[in-house]
């Protein structure tokens, strides 16, 4: 079993060690030492990443497991057929990655605690990712006003600045812990006290007092598998964000010539706007298809063994091509085939029937399908109304007699 020294001082980034063996894991080549400072992956945590260097050559850690036995595995870049086993190592781990993830870890740590204090949602499952964190609870749903009361538990007790301590406990001592969950090993229990607040087992990296932590902000939540997943950001990555989320708000305001408070308001007045404009060019699109299927109509006399009338126009869109079909469909003997062009060129075609006995045995969704299919188009409905979209070389004229 690989010493861990992270568990000693997740601070420490130098450390040397005895190369024990080149060995492999998961079909690729690794270096197995004595003792390591490189947190491997696991308990929801990726692992550390950064250099070896031994017999003069420096090799790039881009992988760190850890095997059934205990033994940790140093995935690393270039050949290994000349490193003499037994030699000397000197390790470098990545200081802006560990300490990310030594602020994530513990901040899920508290996070979690915090949910159960505000809703009594325990955490089923944690992930701890290269740009985001997640917690996921078995609760249907969290208020916002539960989430809020959790993000201010979280900052509250980092600002109080508390230790945070590791434990090797005694079953004694193990019994008598307030543990958040329980342990999912039977020996080496590891325990992580955030004073006063959270027991927890864990095998990962961790700050030593909650002020390195940095501020906690929930970002969101979904639903997830029954549950609801909630996704945080601490430290640096909180940080980043609300800069992030600022820029744009300036943006907003910059756009708006509005002060960044009243952007909601501008905002909601555009909404109102865009649907004032969006109500009437319905209103408009109505009437000129009323006047438009009047005039087409006029040009094609009722037929009582169906009058088939094929319109194609150009620039319509999808909703106005709808809106004309079902005004032409109106006429009783009257099947309509209306078409327009979209930007790429293809052709956006609607079949619609009138009620008449002649029109009414055409079936709008079994034409379309056998048209589509003879040009390598795609759509469909059903036999009083379909839709869908062919490609530019498509000869409507003949497809429309089919």
């Amino acid at each position: 079993m690989t010493e861990k020294l992270y568990w000693n001082d997740p601070f420490a980034l130098s450390f040397e060690a005895t190369l024990l063996a080149i060995a492999s894991h998961g079909g690729a080549p690794s270096l197995v030492l004595d003792r390591t400072l490189f947190y491997p992956e696991g308990g929801g945590q990726l692992a550390d990443r950064g250099a070896l260097e031994l017999g003069g050559r420096v090799l790039a850690v881009k992988e760190v497991q850890i095997d059934d036995d205990g033994t940790v595995h140093h995935l690393v870049e270039g050949p290994l057929e000349d490193l003499v086993v037994g030699g000397t190592v000197s390790g470098r781990v990545d200081r802006d990655r560990r300490r990310d993830f030594m602020s994530q870890h513990t901040g899920q740590h508290v996070l979690s605690r915090a949910l159960i204090e505000a809703a009594q949602a325990e955490t089923v499952s944690s992930r701890l990712g290269e740009v985001g964190a997640t917690i996921d609870t078995p609760l249907a749903s969290l208020d916002d006003s539960v989430l809020a009361r959790a993000e201010d538990l979280v900052n509250d007790l980092v600002l109080e600045d508390v230790v945070v301590r590791t434990h090797y406990p005694t079953p004694e001592e193990l019994a008598a812990m307030p543990l958040r969950r329980a342990p999912k090993v039977a020996t080496g229990i590891r325990i992580i006290e955030v004073e006063g607040f959270d027991f927890t087992p864990c095998g990962g990296t961790h700050v030593t007092r909650t002020g390195q932590i940095g501020p906690v902000r929930i970002t969101g939540v979904e639903r997830y598998k029954g549950g609801t997943r909630v996704s945080f950001l601490a430290g640096r990555r909180a940080l980043s964000d609300a800069r992030g989320k600022d820029a744009i708000l300036r943006d907003l305001a910059k756009a708006f010539t509005c002060g960044a408070a009243e952007v909601p308001a501008a905002i909601g007045k555009l909404r109102a706007d865009l649907k004032a404009r969006t109500d009437g060019f319905a209103t408009a699109r109505g009437e000129l298809v009323q006047l438009l299927a009047e005039s087409i109509l006029a040009a094609h006399p009722v037929d009582p063994l169906g009058t088939r009338i094929f319109v194609s126009r150009e620039g319509d869109d999808l909703p106005t091509l709808r809106a004309l079909a079902g005004a032409l469909a109106r006429r009783p003997d009257v099947i309509a085939f209306v078409a327009s062009r979209d930007p790429s060129g293809d052709v956006l075609l609607v079949v619609e029937r009138g009620s008449a006995p002649a029109s009414s045995t055409f079936d709008c969704g079994a034409w379309f399908k056998k048209a589509a299919a003879s040009v390598g188009g795609r759509g469909g409905g059903r036999p009083d109304r379909a839709e869908g979209r062919l490609p530019k070389t498509a000869d409507l004229a003949t497809l429309v007699t089919m």
